[in-house]
């Protein structure tokens, strides 16, 4: 009998049953984040890196965080290989330029941060309103690649940003052996005759957007968008935005 007053004395008390619930809350989040690590470094330990042990890290992850939309890349040079990707994003072995939000995110030595630029990684629409986010997969202050996830704002608390942080890291120790730099000298060449914004048209070329699909995306002008193409054709010696699309394939730039 005394329990159940006990119980009801409890419920009584506005501040004691919301200190209730945070703990039991706090309990699951850090159940879930275990959860996550063991899965991380259980397939770590057993298989070592891979697309499908990103593609498991990534859906773990988003699944975590609560992100419908996610991706894993790394880098090569100038660019930035998709290896695991979830919702509405790029595919499985499309080629990122690193140039302007993503440069800076990158540069050595590469600290820890969270950057919502509004990098054209994801192809939702804009009336869906998520708030995107991009991690550094960081090795000893090396930059190695990206995680991303676009989902609703949110405010992230201090053990999710603690989170991140050691996910970032532990797919930094995956990511050393399978980081390679592999472009030819002739590929950098023509990639270093075209400005950081034409290199970002470029990219794009292979997915066959319009010049106003291209603008929206990039957030320029059509007309601008069309200098670009013309300046691209011009530099790479093509004569046409389908000659182009086909050297960006070859380049890397797959779609």
């Amino acid at each position: 009998m005394s329990k159940i007053n006990d119980t009801k004395n409890i419920e009584k008390q506005p501040g004691s049953a919301r200190a209730l619930r945070q703990a039991i809350k706090k309990e699951h989040e850090e159940n879930a984040r275990l959860r996550l690590f063991h899965l991380m470094g259980k397939v770590i330990y057993d298989k070592g890196w891979s697309q499908n042990l990103a593609q498991q890290m990534l859906v773990a992850f988003c699944t975590q965080i609560g992100a419908p939309h996610g991706l894993i890349a790394i880098q090569d040079k100038n660019t930035l290989t998709v290896e695991a990707n979830l919702g509405k994003t790029y595919p499985v072995g499309a080629r990122i330029p690193v140039m302007g939000a993503l440069a800076k995110l990158l540069k050595t030595p590469c600290k820890f941060q969270i950057s919502h630029d509004l990098t054209p990684l994801w192809s939702y629409p804009e009336s869906a309103k998520l708030t995107p986010s991009i991690i550094p997969v960081v090795y000893a202050q090396q930059p190695l690649g990206i995680l991303a996830f676009s989902s609703n704002a949110m405010q992230l608390s201090s053990d999710d940003r603690q989170t991140i942080h050691s996910i970032s890291g532990l797919l930094g120790i995956s990511m050393i052996r399978t980081s390679k730099q592999t472009a030819s000298p002739e590929d950098l060449h023509l990639l270093d005759s075209l400005t950081p914004r034409e290199r970002e048209v470029f990219a794009l070329l292979p997915y066959g957007h319009t010049n106003a699909a291209l603008a929206k995306l990039l957030e320029i002008a059509p007309g601008t968008v069309k200098i670009h193409v013309e300046r691209i054709l011009n530099k790479l010696g093509l004569n046409d935005r389908t000659q182009a699309a086909v050297k960006a394939v070859e380049l890397g730039f797959k779609k």
